[in-house]
């Protein structure tokens, strides 16, 4: 819903699931998004993540660019 954006929920909700994906041993998560997805891509680096390539998607998701972000865990 646009009158709830700006107001920190998905930043919040993705540093709640990180140490969860930590309990499970994991060294990282990666996450994708789409190069004009501008907020999404603010959540992923102000949870620490770093931008790690970008990629062409597949035929099935529309062949669009996207990035793909990591963020280290240990």
């Amino acid at each position: 819903m646009p009158w709830k954006q700006g107001r920190g929920y998905a930043t919040h909700a993705l540093s709640l699931i990180l140490p969860l994906a930590k309990q499970e041993a994991l060294a990282f998560v990666e996450i994708t998004t789409d190069i004009g997805n501008v907020p999404s891509q603010r959540v992923i680096l102000a949870n620490g993540g770093i931008l790690v390539s970008q990629f062409t998607k597949p035929a099935a998701f529309g062949s669009k660019q996207g990035f793909r972000y990591r963020i280290h865990l240990a």
